[in-house]
């Protein structure tokens, strides 16, 4: 379930397990007269515990008294075989679930090290060539411990070798290898771009986050040449990527948000927020004019994070007529958030209503405090759009 958000999983998991569980119950009543749905509950049994851990004996229980209840409408009172088999139930969902909990530290505690010796931990062998041979150890363990120190002796002679491990089965390996590569620095980009390239997803992922960690100029082209990569993972791992190189990479990321596909326009938006400049947010500003949505909103979000030295060119866009733009500029500086509040309220007396009506309504979005005597002393506006934002915008923190 890579694409759910959290409250998308709380919700999703137990539905499966309960349509799975009905459906069993619902196959089985037409076509097996209720002979063989105990043993189709297993399965849902494992998934429960594999998700859920020793809390899948919840499971247990509801599937224990599932099975009671069918067996008593079926065939009457529950004799002991039934009932032992509920109690099975139970068992094996709360056992099941401890294994699953087992393994699930263990994998933890090989992603989660930093690779340095800690205490009680062996120190790195300082020999190279028995390092990198120890890369393609069979033992996850051995070839992570290999990585961390390679990573910390800085020999370019580990950097093939690393980039290999990229695609290593072992989640924890393969970010141990992008931290080391990353820690190489200079003589690891080059292998870096070719594994942009790779077939593998992952690859290209892990390398993407190691060129940002290098920040190399060098790996500049190829980055932008990711952006447009089919997978959302690896475009934004090149944008930030970008970002972390800066200043260097402006001019072709300002090109790519002015003449790129939407795809590489929202890889650039997202780059330059992490970079900033004159230049850059009056490229972001006019994005939020950009044909597809998920760019425009790009662009509000790097202008906010940008902060408060994009306001006065946002404040400046307000002067438009364009009803649909006005919105975008608008949720741009509600993003900026309180930074943006003293200058939204100068902005109150400026000579364009476009502008005052803009401040106001950026105001009533904050939903800052501070910003209720100037709303107020709006109201007075000799423009009707004006005071009716105002009326709005003190609603909004009335609200809030």
């Amino acid at each position: 379930m890579r694409g759910l958000s959290e409250d998308a999983r709380a919700w999703s998991r137990p539905a499966v397990i309960g349509l799975a569980t009905a459906l069993i119950l619902l196959l089985d009543l037409v076509f097996g007269a209720g002979a063989v749905y105990p043993h189709l509950f297993y399965p849902v049994i494992v998934i429960s515990a594999f998700w859920y851990g020793r809390q899948a004996i919840v499971f247990g229980f509801l599937l224990a008294a599932v099975h009671i209840v069918v067996e008593t409408l079926l065939h009457g009172s529950p004799d002991a075989v039934v009932l032992v088999r509920a109690a099975t139930f139970i068992a094996a969902a709360y056992l099941l679930g401890y294994l699953f909990e087992l393994a699930a530290r263990g994998r933890d505690r090989l992603h989660f090290r930093t690779g340095e010796p800690g205490r009680g931990a062996p120190a790195c062998d300082r020999n190279i060539r028995r390092l990198i041979s120890r890369l393609s150890s069979r033992d996850p363990e051995t070839r992570y411990q290999a990585a961390g120190c390679l990573g910390d002796a800085g020999d370019p002679a580990a950097v093939g070798p690393l980039a290999a491990l990229l695609s290593d089965p072992e989640s924890g390996v393969r970010w141990k290898a992008t931290e080391a590569l990353g820690k190489l620095g200079s003589p690891a980009v080059g292998p870096l771009i070719e594994s942009l390239e790779s077939e593998n997803v992952d690859v290209r992922w892990m390398a993407a986050v190691a060129l940002g960690d290098i920040a190399d100029p060098e790996a500049i082209p190829a980055l932008m040449a990711a952006l447009d990569d089919e997978d959302t993972y690896i475009r934004s791992r090149a944008a930030l990527a970008l970002g972390a190189i800066g200043e260097p990479a402006r001019e072709g990321l300002i090109a790519g948000l002015r003449d790129g596909n939407e795809r590489l326009r929202w890889g650039a938006a997202l780059a330059l927020g992490s970079i900033g400049g004159e230049s850059t947010v009056t490229a972001l500003v006019g994005a939020l004019l950009d044909p597809d949505e998920r760019v425009r909103q790009r662009a509000a979000r790097a202008l906010g994070d940008i902060g408060e030295p994009a306001v006065p060119s946002l404040l400046a866009a307000l002067r438009t007529g364009d009803e649909e733009f006005r919105p975008e500029v608008i949720a741009a500086l509600d993003r900026i958030g309180r930074p943006a509040v003293d200058p939204l309220v100068a902005a109150l007396g400026d000579a364009d209503w476009r502008v005052r009506a803009g401040a106001v309504a950026a105001l009533g979005e904050i939903n800052d405090p501070h910003s209720v005597d100037a709303l107020i002393a709006a109201l007075d506006d000799g423009q009707e759009e004006v005071r009716e934002a105002a009326r709005a915008a003190l609603g909004s923190i009335r609200k809030a």
